[in-house]
Parts: C-alpha cells; structure tokens; sequence
C-alpha cells in the first residue's frame, strides 16, 4: 500500500483520547480546499506492507483508543484498508474512517469494520469551521447505535 505518513499522537481526529492515524497516499477527486492536497497524488508517498503498519500500532496498543484512516482517499486503497480494519478491530481499537465517498457507496465489506465513518466529498462553500469539515458530511457513529 502507499501512505503519506503517519502522526502516532493524534488528539483531533477521533472524538476525544489517543488515536495513531494512517495517511493513505491517492485522491482522484481532486476537492477544492482539501485539507491534505499533498497527498491527492498517487504517485507520491511509501510503500509499506499492512502487517508492518499493525505491528507499529501493536507495539504501543496500550496507549491507543482508536486508529483513523484519512488521505488522501482511503476507498482508493481497498484491500489494503479491509487489511488494516481487521487488525485493528482485532486489537481492540476503535477505528475511524474519513472518506469522501457517500456513506451508501462505501463497500459493506469495509463499513462493517469501522467504528466511526466521517462520509461525503469536502465541499469548500459548505466549511463549517467545525466538526464535520463541510455541512455535506456525514457521521455515521456506530458506538450510538
């Protein structure tokens, strides 16, 4: 798989608590005002194999509530993403999902793995300043349902 990096002290993007983020390298979607535009290239990044990236999470399990998957565009990236949901649900963690497809495009066989999914293409006139980025996302929290 190809990631931009890696921030393994993440207090924002998780609701609260600890969470290691993985950056998926790749976006074709190209929105205007993304937050992470470095990382729309495909071209750009490393490649590093999934069981190397749960072994890093492994390693300070104990200090994580959650692992967040952002981009770039994960979806891109399926396997390797249904790869690293496992590990983590297996671990124990929480594990949140950004994406910009809608929640109803998102394959079952990803969804069902993810704790919490922040849904829906950024839009730069809908910002909202807060949590969601634009008014057009959606938060799909599994832990309320």
């Amino acid at each position: 798989m190809i990631v931009g990096g890696f921030n393994d002290l993440n207090t924002s993007d998780a609701g609260g608590g600890i969470a290691y983020s993985v950056f998926f390298q790749g976006c074709s979607r190209g929105c205007p005002g993304c937050h992470n535009p470095e990382l729309q290239d495909p071209d750009g990044g490393m490649d590093i194999k999934p069981e190397d990236i749960l072994l890093r999470i492994q390693k300070y399990r104990n200090h994580y509530d959650a692992v967040v998957f952002v981009g770039g565009e994960p979806l891109e990236q399926p396997d390797a993403l249904i790869h690293l949901l496992i590990g983590i649900n297996e671990m124990g963690l929480e594990s949140w999902l950004y994406t910009g497809f809608s929640y109803e495009d998102i394959p079952k066989e990803i969804s069902c793995w993810c704790t919490v999914i922040v849904a829906g293409e950024y839009r730069e006139e809908l910002r909202t300043g807060a949590f969601p980025a634009s008014s057009n996302q959606s938060i799909i929290d599994k832990r309320r349902i």
